[in-house]
């Protein structure tokens, strides 16, 4: 980073994609809208490759202030127990099984995590909670919309819906933070954690619009930096 001003790191593990390739037919990405809120923020994002290399995982983290779960499709039911509802999709094992050892890892050491959408998802699996499989009500075809008003941090605030999947039983050692009108499980938290938090709307597609999602971002990006 040369001799400028040093900025935290956030690691992001990507959505996996389908490719039309013969030769490989798995990738990954991430969307903008991610990388632009971090930066935003104060922070550079850095996008990791799909992997369930625990060794590759934990270097990882070593190299970075901060991590991010970002949104994509469903994690798989057996993870939670379950038969997958037949309304289950994008389901892909690798990335469950890196994104569920990364929020482990992440609170054994006490380091920041924010989680989005399947973010809060995966983490409340991760920890020993369950999920309602499929919701009606919930997936607004327009990602940038204000779906619905929830109470969150002390203030009524519209934000956008985007999912078909929500938190059931929350995990052990979290408590919920906020909830929609109809009871969905909108936003949690790992009392004592430096920083553990997760949410089910889109803060990254509000931070131009919603003051509070900007402050989301920058809260988390506040925290990595607070030794």
């Amino acid at each position: 980073m040369g001799g400028g001003v040093k900025k935290p790191i956030i690691a992001i593990p990507p959505e996996s994609i389908k490719l039309k390739s013969r030769f490989d037919g798995q990738g990954s990405f991430c969307g903008l809208s991610y990388s632009r809120a971090i930066t935003l923020a104060g922070a550079i994002p850095l996008i990791m490759p799909l992997t369930t290399d625990e060794e590759l995982l934990a270097w990882y983290l070593d190299h970075s202030h901060g991590l991010l779960l970002i949104g994509g499709g469903d994690v798989n039911p057996e993870r939670y127990g379950q038969k997958p509802h037949p309304k289950v999709a994008g389901v892909n094992d690798e990335r469950d099984g890196m994104e569920i050892f990364l929020s482990r890892e992440a609170r054994r050491r006490d380091f920041p995590v924010l989680g989005i959408c399947r973010g809060i998802q995966v983490i409340n699996v991760a920890h020993g909670g369950t999920l309602h499989q499929h919701i009606t009500g919930h997936s607004n075809p327009d990602p940038t919309a204000r779906a619905h008003e929830l109470d969150w941090q002390g203030k009524r605030m519209w934000v956008n819906t985007s999912h078909h999947q929500a938190v059931d039983r929350i995990a052990p050692g979290f408590k919920v933070t906020a909830r929609a009108d109809d009871d969905t499980i909108e936003a949690m938290e790992l009392p004592g954690a430096r920083y553990y938090r997760a949410v089910q709307f889109h803060p990254e597609r509000l931070v131009d619009k919603v003051p509070g999602c900007q402050q989301l971002f920058a809260d988390f990006v506040r925290a990595t930096t607070l030794r």
